[in-house]
Formats: structure tokens, C-alpha cells, sequence
């Protein structure tokens, strides 16, 4: 919906910023090893991220979860 950004971090965590403020909102934590990608899901409720551990997660955009 245009109100939040997702970044991929090498400390295994996936981040989601305020489009409008700048500030962080969520921090995804679970990956062994760096993030190297995040994707959206078409409505916006869910995140995935792959990682450098060979592993990928889906999160609740909103609980982080």
C-alpha cells in the first residue's frame, strides 16, 4: 500500500520502516545467517525473506511473527 518499506540485513534480521517517517516499525529476527531478499505479498499482510542460511520465511507484516 505504499506506507511501508522492507530492507534486508547481513546481522540474519529483515526490517520494516514507515514510509512516511523514516523509523523502524518491525524487526524480523530468525535467520541464521544475513538476509538477502524480501518480497512483499500482493495485499501487503505477509513478508518473505530468503537467506544465506538456505532458508526462507514468510512473517506476518503486522505482528512480525
Amino acid at each position: 500500500d505504499g506506507t511501508r518499506l522492507a530492507t534486508a540485513s547481513r546481522d540474519g534480521t529483515a526490517a520494516v520502516w514507515s514510509a512516511d517517517s523514516g523509523q523502524r516499525v518491525q524487526t524480523l529476527k530468525g535467520h541464521a545467517h544475513w538476509v538477502k531478499s524480501v518480497a512483499w505479498s500482493p495485499d501487503g499482510a505477509r513478508l518473505a525473506t530468503g537467506s544465506a542460511d538456505k532458508t526462507a520465511a514468510v512473517w506476518s507484516a503486522d505482528s512480525g511473527q
